[in-house]
């Protein structure tokens, strides 16, 4: 098996501008469709674009692989489109006497090269690569044979690693849906529901605050220290939190928060996520883009709660009512005169039980998949580095997997 220089054995061509003012919104005979990322990222067509076509123009066919070049779309893989293309993609057109297209888009979408594309968009002062760059990616062929067995190997892989995202996808939408069966949109209150401002089933309604010293004395062992970043929609992220130590934890006994307290954000582009707290009472603190919703539990469940203010109408409501000029925020007051709908107890604890049986599976889901995620990495990592004898892999792990999960969908 022979290492190649990826410009080697894959010749790249750049796309061509030409100026907005040529550009159509219509079909027209000798037009083409001029193609940017969002066409292929936007899912259904929209803001379709044609300009004149001629030989000052770059073109790809449907079954061409395009890398995107610059920003926060750099390194995604795109194809399936035909038409022109703009300077913020680049054309792969591989030697197929001696690399496959399917292998190629293979080695392309796996995290070696990903990875490779990302530092060197890290390293630009505008992130972007060039094809110097790309000569530096080394790439060992097996035979054209084996390229094809490869490709299906990790397209399985592929498959089995969306088809687990849209899964955990499907639960949030059963969440989502549930919550509307059972309440009904929580501003129009089709149901009747009792309706209430928040503060009268609030024990506390307050936000955190910055420890002195701010990030400098942030570490990554000690008390969780929760910021707006670490409250997702109906889930907190633990994967980038900081932590303080117990001296500072014990001078900000006002923002302790406690098991189910309701965290809300409440200023900048992240404003409205909400998520609720499950943990140990007084051993964790939040910053004060975070404000702490403390329930009367007797009389409003936390989890109900939080997905009452997570619904779609309820949050654009509350946000559409945010002020700050040009930075979104909620006042307190703002907040605590949230009119809330408030079914039984009882409908609203069974609901919370609910939640906690999705969420268990969501969470098997997520170990699942990044299980399925490692085991993609070093198949891919193998291939490219011509370690994967195809043999071991044709009729055993990945396809094995694929059809022992199928019935899971």
């Amino acid at each position: 098996m022979k290492e190649y220089k990826l410009t080697e054995v894959c010749d790249f061509q750049g796309g061509t501008q030409p100026p907005k003012s040529e550009w159509i919104n219509e079909p027209k005979n000798g037009y083409v469709r001029m193609l940017q990322i969002r066409d292929f990222t936007q899912g259904k067509a929209q803001h379709i674009e044609y300009v004149k076509d001629s030989k000052k123009v770059n073109k790809c066919q449907e079954d061409d692989i395009l890398i995107a070049r610059y920003g926060a779309s750099i390194g995604k893989i795109v194809t399936g489109l035909e038409g022109a293309y703009n300077v913020a993609l680049i054309k792969t057109i591989p030697n197929e006497n001696l690399l496959t297209k399917k292998f190629l888009q293979s080695v392309l979408k796996s995290p070696v090269f990903q990875n490779f594309i990302l530092s060197i968009g890290a390293r630009a002062a505008q992130a972007g690569f060039n094809k110097d760059d790309l000569s530096r990616f080394r790439i060992s062929l097996p035979s054209l044979d084996d390229q094809i067995r490869i490709a299906e190997i990790l397209s399985q892989a592929e498959n089995l690693i969306t088809q687990r995202k849209e899964s955990i996808l499907l639960l949030d939408e059963l969440l989502k849906s549930t919550f509307l069966e059972m309440f009904g949109d929580p501003v129009r209150n089709e149901k009747g529901w009792k309706q209430d401002y928040l503060q009268n089933y609030s024990i506390k309604i307050s936000s955190g605050s910055t420890p002195l010293g701010g990030k400098e004395v942030y570490q990554r062992k000690g008390k969780f220290f929760i910021r707006s970043q670490n409250v997702r929609m109906n889930f907190l992220d633990y994967s980038d939190i900081y932590c303080i130590s117990d001296e500072i934890h014990n001078k900000m006994k006002r923002t302790w928060i406690k098991n189910e307290d309701v965290l809300l954000n409440i200023t900048g582009a992240s404003i409205g996520r909400i998520a609720t707290y499950y943990g140990e009472d007084d051993n964790a603190n939040v910053n004060q883009h975070v404000c702490i919703i403390r329930t009367i539990k007797e009389k409003l469940n936390p989890r109900f709660l939080e997905y009452q203010i997570a619904e779609n109408h309820f949050q654009k409501v509350c946000i559409g009512a945010s002020t700050g000029g040009t930075r979104e925020s909620f006042t307190f007051e703002m907040i605590k005169k949230f009119n809330i709908i408030l079914p039984p107890l009882e409908l609203q604890t069974r609901f919370a039980i609910i939640v906690k049986k999705v969420e268990t599976l969501k969470g098997e889901y997520q170990a699942s998949l990044k299980e399925l995620e490692n085991m993609y990495a070093v198949l891919s990592q193998k291939a490219f580095k011509g370690e994967l004898k195809v043999e071991e892999y044709t009729n055993n792990e990945v396809l094995g997997m694929v059809a022992e999960t199928k019935g899971e969908y």
